[in-house]
């Protein structure tokens, strides 16, 4: 079978000098196309068949970037983790208070996801891994939660948030992002940014000290459910 990719995958033929630039697009690829195929039939139904075949390669061409399934989930997952990272590290930076720092951390996170690999419900199955792994990436989501708890620990200090308990707070905005995964569709109507916005103005409207305006409009959906 040919390196030939579908319209979401093109990159995976592109024409890049520097080979390691050309394995890392590659790799992405990958992790996109895993993405989506795990996010429509869980991480346990998924095979690494059903991967390359929406890539339009063969299954030994993805062995010489991912070792076996739950290599790939792991990646996955690890990737998630580290563009959430960043963007709370970037929205430290730009954030006055610590509600906006959390505003735009999570907007960043959303719309990345989406962009990078789609939004995959696999961020949702804490059984998707088991023993070194799940520690793996358990310790790093760990790591990333108590960072949310500071912030809102500190945006009570400051008074942009009210009292609550930060760990409950934390649980809610984070379990308000991750379900985008169990609805959104590319091909729908509402863009990520347009998604994000919204989903991120509602979450944090219940840590707000200070009155809000009205939510805008959205365009009307005619596809997602």
């Amino acid at each position: 079978m040919g390196l030939t990719a579908d319209r979401g995958t093109a990159m995976w033929n592109d024409a890049i000098p520097d080979r390691s630039a050309q394995q890392a697009l590659k790799r992405k690829a990958i992790l996109r196309a895993a993405a989506a195929i795990f996010s429509r039939q869980g991480s346990h139904g998924a095979t690494l068949e059903n991967v390359a075949d929406s890539l339009g390669v063969s299954k030994a061409a993805l062995y010489r970037y991912v070792l076996n399934k739950n290599d790939l989930i792991l990646a996955c997952q690890e990737e998630a983790l580290e563009i959430a990272d960043r963007a709370l590290t970037e929205g430290e930076a730009q954030g006055e208070t610590a509600l906006e720092k959390i505003r735009i951390g999570l907007r960043l996170y959303l719309v990345a996801m989406m962009a990078e690999l789609g939004v995959p419900a696999l961020i949702l199955e804490d059984n998707a891994l088991h023993g070194e792994e799940a520690a793996r990436t358990q310790a790093k989501r760990d790591s990333y939660e108590t960072r949310m708890r500071r912030l809102v620990a500190e945006g009570q200090a400051d008074g942009s948030i009210v009292p609550a308990e930060p760990k409950v707070a934390v649980f809610m905005l984070l379990g308000a992002i991750h379900w985008v995964a169990k609805w959104y569709r590319p091909d729908g109507a509402w863009t990520p940014e347009t998604v994000a916005d919204a989903i991120v103005d509602l979450a944090t409207r219940a840590l707000d000290t200070s009155p809000v305006p009205a939510l805008a409009e959205m365009p009307e959906r005619t596809q997602q459910h």
